[in-house]
């Protein structure tokens, strides 16, 4: 009788083994996972802790690890690496030295049957890419991408993407950054991070009579 229940025993625990491969075997796998980073940026997360953008990014060739604050209050890390995990906390953010800043040469074109939209196009461009390139030395929050070309513009004026122009109603433009513009901006961004101004029209509007304001200071 004991060989009997032994036997029982065995071949139960045989067929609950085979039924949970068989379970497992079709369990589906698991979806990508897909976030939109502060700087307005969206990245999909594989279940093999891989990560990549969705559409191309300027920060593509050269970033530092990016972290981001989950509704859940983890925290996520995407490595530069293109893998990510959960970490405890952001390291501590440090301004970065001046002679580590760029010089920022950027250039971008549009093409449009009314020549002003491609102007604004261009110009459009022009300054996100700057943006994208200074985003890593900036103070992060929320706005911090909008509040760059905000600040951007406040720095070089809304005209301060030099324009020319091809044939076929294309336009091209072009912004330089000095360090020391640079730095400006990264100190206008903090400000603007620190106040906690509202919205991103908002702070458009203050860049905007920021530039007038210095438009009118240089004439007197």
């Amino acid at each position: 009788m004991k060989r009997l229940n032994v036997a029982r025993s065995s071949l139960f625990i045989m067929l609950s083994a085979m039924m949970f491969t068989c379970l497992a075997a079709k369990a589906p796998p698991k979806p990508d996972m897909f976030l939109t980073l502060e700087d307005g940026e969206e990245v999909v997360l594989h279940p093999d802790s891989s990560w990549d953008f969705v559409k191309f990014s300027f920060i593509r060739d050269d970033f530092d690890d990016i972290y981001m604050d989950l509704t859940d209050g983890r925290i996520i890390c995407l490595k530069n690496d293109m893998t990510w995990l959960f970490v405890k906390k952001r390291p501590p953010l440090q301004k970065a030295k001046f002679d580590e800043l760029p010089d920022i040469q950027v250039s971008s074109s549009a093409t449009h049957k009314v020549l002003d939209r491609a102007v604004q196009l261009a110009r459009k461009q022009a300054f996100d890419k700057a943006a994208a390139r200074l985003f890593k030395y900036a103070k992060k929050s929320k706005m911090t991408r909008k509040y760059l070309i905000a600040c951007i513009k406040d720095e070089v004026g809304e005209e301060g993407a030099v324009v020319s122009y091809t044939k076929g109603w294309t336009a091209l433009a072009k912004l330089s950054l000095s360090k020391v513009q640079v730095d400006k901006i990264l100190d206008c961004v903090i400000v603007q991070v620190d106040a906690g101004t509202g919205t991103a029209a908002d702070t458009s509007k203050k860049a905007a009579t920021g530039a007038s304001a210095a438009d009118s200071a240089k004439s007197k």
